[in-house]
């Protein structure tokens, strides 16, 4: 069976695709909202949010398709090839982790070239190599949201406005949701349906971040 229905118990199979459209939705939403709030602000952080969420958004909808096949059992032949191979998997794993690398080097303000490359390289490498690792993919994942959290908070600590509190609540529950992930693998498979809503109130906190972006940039675009 594919590692795509290895998480959580076997009565939420079929609510985590439900999830994961919802979380497909939302962070499509954002990536809207980012593109607008850069249109609004011309700040370049935003554009690269945009695309950071497009990929989340996609790779949530990777889920979500290739999940739907094979709990439905909607194509013999598509659960056959992802009984063999993990890609599903793989272009789900890399299309997250992708966005959150991204989101790394600009939040981190890399701006050399090779130090890019080089993460980007590495990046591939892993994904590349992690056929069935699921303790991998999110121990990766826990460490790039931990890094982007706590530079968040520090971002907090500097502005001290509600804006970037909202975006260091939003990491910080993405971080945790990781966790959440990573212990069930070891333990109660019921943590994972706790890291699915832990996750999904991450995003609506980003979500309401940028509806206040653009409510006040709009407000003052008027003035």
């Amino acid at each position: 069976m594919s590692i795509l229905v290895l998480n959580g118990p076997s009565w939420f199979w079929g609510i985590d695709v439900i999830f994961a459209l919802v979380f497909s939705l939302v962070t499509i939403l954002i990536t809207l909202m980012s593109h607008k709030a850069y249109k609004i602000t011309e700040e370049p952080k935003y554009k690269f949010f945009s695309l950071s969420f497009l990929l989340i958004s996609l790779s949530s909808l990777v889920f979500a398709i290739f999940n739907s096949i094979l709990i439905f059992h909607l194509s013999d032949k598509v659960n056959l090839i992802l009984s063999a191979f993990d890609f599903a998997f793989l272009i789900q794993v890399f299309l997250s982790l992708l966005a959150y690398m991204i989101l790394i080097i600009i939040v981190f303000k890399i701006k050399d070239t090779k130090v890019v490359t080089l993460l980007l390289s590495l990046l591939l490498l892993f994904i590349v190599f992690s056929h069935q690792y699921t303790l991998k993919y999110h121990l990766t994942s826990l460490v790039l949201l931990a890094f982007l959290a706590y530079q968040f908070y520090l971002n907090f600590q500097e502005k001290k406005n509600k804006n970037t509190r909202l975006v260091f609540t939003s990491f910080y529950l993405l971080a945790c949701a990781e966790i959440f992930y990573i212990i069930n693998i070891f333990t109660t498979e019921y943590l994972y349906v706790v890291g699915q809503l832990v996750q999904l109130l991450g995003f609506l906190v980003l979500f309401y971040m940028f509806m206040r972006v653009l409510h006040y940039g709009g407000e003052k675009r008027k003035a």
